[in-house]
């Protein structure tokens, strides 16, 4: 099976701007969230510094898909 050249580099660039956008979702909600957690029993605080479930999942999601584009982005170059 020929494959165009055009089709293998852009499948490879959207990988790789997949894993840049999750990487820079990873770094942004890294350093900026915060949350403070109460103890009811001591009356402390806590600072928890961690990322939210809803960022989680697009962080993992755009890995995912980044992998799965840039290695089908290299196979098909093996292809042409």
């Amino acid at each position: 099976m020929k494959v165009n050249i055009w089709v293998a580099v852009i499948v490879l660039l959207i990988g790789l701007w997949d894993l840049y956008t999750a990487y820079n979702r990873y770094q942004k909600h890294k350093v900026t969230t915060k949350e403070i957690q109460s103890d009811s029993i001591n009356g402390t605080k806590k600072l928890l510094t961690g990322i939210p479930s809803d960022s989680k999942v697009d962080i993992i999601s755009f890995t995912i898909l980044g992998v799965v584009f840039t290695i089908t982005g290299i196979i098909l170059f093996f292809m042409i």
